[in-house]
């Protein structure tokens, strides 16, 4: 494991954080920190807080661009003892490197880390594909990707397709929508199971540095009814 514990990760995060805000103006490296507060809305009102971390590098010796994403994260289920509901508490590393084709299209390639520490479920994978982005209407932007994924552990290759778009009705504020179609092969699964997620919310920009937001989040696995949960949720982020 990268990391042993939960408390560990979030003191790993909050150290990442302090060191690199400081070096914020460096040429060619940006970052974001994202805290989410949750409530399910299926079942139970269980509450969770998320919290992300992105760091962006672009070097200047070469093209493209480096991107890292550490989160820790709590999903709600009913997975629990008599299919109880109980909420599953995550952890994840991503490194992707980005190399732009064109002006709209980027490929991608990287590795990715997860950790279920309510349930035994702990992975690697590779993963590569592309991205197309762009305006597509005034004040309107939107992105797709397709990636092609396979675990370390064995078990055949498997897709993950998403995609959001973005309208900025005002210069402050945007409402956005975004779908996630994928495929997920865990440690204890035969085969890859296949999951479904929608977002919808509003974004507001406070500054160039601050933003928030609100939303609501859908989650389902085709086959699994246990494996099922939505949530309203509360965004604050900060870019440095």
């Amino acid at each position: 494991m990268l990391f042993p514990t939960r408390q560990t990760s979030m003191l790993v995060a909050l150290a990442i954080s302090s060191i690199l805000m400081p070096a914020a103006h460096a040429e060619g490296l940006t970052g974001q920190y994202l805290a989410t507060g949750n409530v399910s809305t299926i079942g139970e009102s269980l509450t969770s807080m998320n919290n992300r971390i992105g760091i962006n590098y672009a070097p200047t010796s070469m093209p493209g661009n480096f991107d890292y994403r550490f989160e820790s994260y709590t999903e709600t289920s009913f997975h629990g003892a008599g299919d109880t509901q109980v909420n599953e508490r995550k952890l994840e590393n991503q490194l992707m490197y980005n190399y732009p084709l064109n002006e709209h299209v980027t490929a991608t390639v990287g590795g990715l880390y997860h950790t279920n520490y309510t349930f035994q479920d702990t992975y690697y994978w590779a993963m590569g594909g592309v991205t197309l982005s762009g305006d597509i209407a005034p004040q309107t932007s939107a992105s797709v990707t397709a990636l092609v994924e396979k675990r370390n552990k064995g078990g055949r290759a498997f897709y993950d397709l998403s995609g959001n778009i973005e309208y900025k009705f005002h210069p402050l504020f945007g409402m956005f929508a975004a779908v996630h179609v994928y495929e997920n092969l865990g440690e204890l699964d035969i085969k890859p199971s296949k999951k479904r997620e929608y977002e919808i919310g509003i974004n507001h920009y406070i500054s160039q540095r601050l933003y928030a937001g609100v939303s609501y989040f859908h989650h389902t696995q085709i086959g699994d009814p246990n494996d099922r949960f939505a949530m309203a949720k509360l965004k604050f982020g900060v870019n440095f």
